[in-house]
């Protein structure tokens, strides 16, 4: 159901009058049905090749061919204008699963990757699957958790580096694990949770150096971890015995540009209402804010985002000024900003359990799990005055990779530059959606997508990962010069042979010389640069 904008869009002159110059709105885009997939939940939003936003709705919808009890749910697609379509709707087979509740992460192929909790096979002990979706409606099961352990993955898994998606489960009798699982369906388990430790369940976000963060759990009041790729897991903060200061239940971080990770807990902190925290990669914690209930909200329900201009963004599903939820900002200094209280007035959404999501139109969007017209919750839109922008599918790569790219207004004419080096091949999907290839000499840095006087900029850093294919010669002295050959090296930091650190000298982007230091022993080199680091496969011989 398609509603009138004027009916709900409303501008807040006191809230502009409060926060200077920048104007703050809010209206109900779409209000979903008992027809729809809805009921929605602490999911990730995933904005398309197309500009559209994917979401998930657990419940609603057609039932199928199978009993699910208030329909199967599915997914769907929305335009920023509020135009629905059911893409996929569950209990189309058996094999499907039912109640998909994490929403969907956009892969580098351009298809969906998601997960539903559990089965249509009752009392098997048959628990959620794992899927691929293309924005056409193509599904394609790539694993199901089968029959015994109630393993429940909640939240879509996350692409890593390697092109593998990472997730987690929540499980029955213990607390869950981390997966690994191809775009083929090949499935591996990298982790399993205890009790002790914290539970499985949250989403996690790929790090700037390649590792996995998350922060879930309810046993302990849960924790802050990180885990490799190959599960080597380290926690990072436990909030076992501080949670009336620190907080508990955390829904999940996310990294911001000064590095470290953000996030939130749905109660504890000095008013049980929930606290929002920082944790740096070494696992220094710090709460930053501590919500108060009607002053600006209370528990929150998923983790913040971070927004074009730096700031996170986030929601609280209850408490402000009407107890329906509140939308807030606040700075990695810690400067926390209430931008809107939601209302059961006037029939808009309201109670925000959604992940917030910015499309490249600079607006943010989230889902409400309660009002709207049919009372079934919706889809709304926040503008902040927060311009245009370009969103990077994938933050780093080598030279030669080819990095899509979400935006729009996008034609044949426009000109792509990674840290201000044109890119020479690229191809267009429409108007919103470029698949650039990362030039030779391309530098670490943002990326642009010039189209006659519009530019729009990567809200992120792209990093140039760097190689290393040759070094000459391969034995030597100390004082010996190592002729190091590779790709994106123009942006050197750093050269160890053997963990000691070398002198050396950029000659190209495909070429640096080093001198073997003084102490120097036997092992590989290591090339650090601005976009990242390589190892050699061979070792250089100290004579």
């Amino acid at each position: 159901m398609k509603l009138p904008r004027s009916l709900f869009c409303f501008v807040l002159l006191a809230l502009a009058a409060q926060f200077g110059s920048a104007q703050v709105s809010f209206s109900t885009v779409y209000s979903l049905t008992l027809s729809d997939p809805h009921d929605g939940s602490n999911q990730a939003i995933a904005q398309g090749r197309d500009g559209n936003m994917y979401i998930t709705g657990p419940i609603g919808g057609d039932t199928g061919n199978f009993s699910c009890i208030g329909g199967c749910g599915g997914v769907l697609s929305l335009t920023p204008a509020g135009v629905e379509t059911i893409i996929y709707q569950m209990g189309t087979n058996i094999a499907d699963g039912e109640t998909p509740q994490g929403g969907v992460t956009l892969g580098s192929d351009g298809s969906l990757y998601g997960t539903t909790s559990q089965s249509f096979v009752v009392g098997s002990g048959a628990y959620g699957t794992i899927y691929k979706l293309t924005t056409g409606g193509t599904f394609t099961l790539l694993y199901s958790f089968g029959t015994g352990a109630a393993r429940s993955p909640v939240a879509a898994p996350v692409q890593a580096n390697d092109g593998n998606y990472y997730g987690t489960t929540v499980e029955s009798g213990t607390s869950g694990e981390i997966y690994r699982i191809t775009s083929a369906g090949v499935f591996t388990t990298l982790f399993t949770f205890t009790a002790s430790e914290t539970m499985g369940g949250e989403g996690m976000v790929l790090g700037t150096d390649g590792n996995l963060y998350g922060a879930s759990g309810i046993f302990n009041c849960g924790s802050v971890w990180k885990t490799t790729t190959n599960g080597v897991f380290t926690e990072l903060h436990n909030f076992t015995s501080t949670s009336t200061t620190d907080g508990c239940a955390p829904q999940g971080v996310v990294q911001a540009a000064d590095g470290n990770f953000y996030g939130v807990t749905g109660s504890g902190g000095a008013n049980n209402d929930g606290t929002i925290f920082r944790v740096t990669p070494n696992g220094t914690f710090k709460v930053l804010h501590t919500f108060a209930g009607t002053a600006d909200g209370i528990g929150p329900a998923a983790s913040p985002i971070v927004g074009s201009d730096g700031a996170l963004y986030g929601t609280a599903m209850g408490g402000g000024a009407n107890s329906a939820g509140s939308i807030w900002k606040i700075t990695t200094a810690g400067v926390f900003t209430k931008l809107f209280d939601f209302s059961t007035a006037n029939q808009a959404a309201y109670s925000p359990l959604s992940q917030l999501a910015q499309n490249t139109n600079g607006n943010f969007y989230g889902t409400g799990y309660q009002g709207g017209v049919n009372a079934q919750g919706g889809l709304y839109e926040l503008s902040t005055g927060l311009a245009p922008f370009a969103k990077l599918v994938t933050a780093s790569g080598k030279e030669g990779a080819k990095i899509g790219i979400l935006g729009q207004g996008f034609s044949t004419g426009s000109v792509v530059k990674f840290g201000g080096v044109t890119a020479t091949t690229k191809t267009l999907t429409g108007t919103t959606f470029i698949l650039a290839t990362v030039p030779t000499g391309a530098l670490t840095g943002l990326v642009t997508v010039g189209t006659g006087g519009t530019t729009l900029t990567s809200s992120t850093t792209f990093r140039v990962t760097p190689t290393l294919t040759t070094f000459t010669p391969s034995s030597g002295p100390v004082g010996t010069v190592v002729t190091i050959n590779g790709t994106g090296l123009m942006q050197t930091t750093a050269v160890t042979f053997n963990a000691k650190s070398a002198s050396f000298t950029v000659v190209s982007d495909s070429k640096i010389t080093a001198t073997v230091p003084t102490g120097a022993t036997t092992g590989k080199i290591k090339v650090t640069t601005k976009g990242g680091s390589v190892t050699s496969t061979t070792s250089f011989t100290v004579n």
